[in-house]
């Protein structure tokens, strides 16, 4: 052993020393850190692998996928059945003011279900989703230790953003606030064999939201809310003819003969009867032979089609 007197000599020493010590943790520190983010990427960069595969190609795997599941009972993406107690509107509305405190679960047990629209994968035990039905969206925190059927990280694999799921759990509040539920159990209830759009992309192009209705009303509220308004109005037109004694009829929308204006009307064949047909220029002939038969107070609510011009 060497003992020194001299102070500085000994501060030089226990820096080298301490020096040594905080590169051999930092080192630690640094692989440790690394086999993480290595675990985690692995992941995320599968999911960005699945989102950016071609249309047709995501579609063939996911079919062999849905055909693999298909052999086992236990994993039949069909299933013939699936409770629900709340819509995903009436779990918001019920449980808004139930549930208050942030993570802390309440004892009352719910199903709910709806589409997927976005997945958001915290780590490999814990899963977000947002679940879509009736307008309206719900998060749900899949968390691995609150699985029941010890299939956690295997359902993950099944789902995608498209599938209808069905979620069995308890409602509960997350760190920041929002009301979601802690799923038990997750059943796959319809999958989606076809990518949907990304909810940062959306859905903008005029001719697909007109010939994919279907998948413009998936990406677009706006779409949804026009339905509902045209629905209300023509609810709100019928009541307030039936309040004042009109019946509703229903009037031929093709005839044999083209009358009622002077515009072209459009043509058709009948194959059965062998005749043509023209379609209905103006709805008001009928409704005036209604008159003349006795029915004062008459009205129709089918279509109007009128073969005008659309710049007129």
């Amino acid at each position: 052993f060497f003992f020194f007197n001299d102070t500085a000599t000994t501060e030089i020493y226990t820096e080298q020393i301490v020096g040594s010590v905080r590169c051999v943790q930092e080192t630690d520190q640094r692989r440790v850190h690394g086999e993480k983010q290595s675990q985690q990427p692995e992941k995320k960069a599968k999911q960005q692998d699945e989102e950016e595969l071609d249309p047709t190609l995501y579609y063939e795997n996911r079919c062999n996928q849905i055909l693999k599941l298909k052999q086992n009972p236990e994993t039949n993406p069909y299933p013939h059945k699936f409770h629900v107690s709340h819509s995903i509107a009436q779990f918001r509305t019920e449980f808004e003011e139930k549930c208050k405190e942030n993570m802390v679960f309440l004892e009352e047990f719910v199903s709910v279900a709806g589409r997927v629209t976005n997945i958001r994968a915290m780590g490999q035990a814990l899963i977000f989703y947002d679940l879509k039905g009736d307008g309206q969206k719900l998060q749900v925190m899949a968390n691995q230790a609150n699985d029941t059927e010890g299939n956690f990280k295997d359902l993950q694999t099944r789902i995608k953003r498209g599938d209808i799921i069905g979620i069995y759990g308890r409602p509960i509040r997350t760190k920041t606030g929002e009301l979601s539920i802690a799923p038990g159990k997750i059943q796959l209830l319809s999958p989606c064999l076809f990518m949907l759009p990304t909810a940062q992309s959306g859905l903008k192009d005029q001719e697909t939201r007109y010939r994919q209705r279907y998948l413009d009303l998936i990406m677009n509220n706006r779409t949804r809310e026009i339905f509902i308004t045209r629905t209300e109005v023509i609810r709100y037109l019928r009541r307030y003819f039936d309040d004042f004694g009109f019946i509703e009829v229903e009037t031929p929308m093709m005839n044999m003969i083209a009358g009622g204006a002077t515009a072209k009307p459009f043509k058709t064949y009948h194959n059965d009867l062998h005749m043509n047909l023209f379609m209905r220029i103006a709805p008001e002939l009928y409704l005036k032979m209604l008159i003349v038969g006795g029915f004062d107070k008459v009205y129709d609510c089918l279509l109007y089609t009128s073969p005008s011009p659309r710049d007129s």
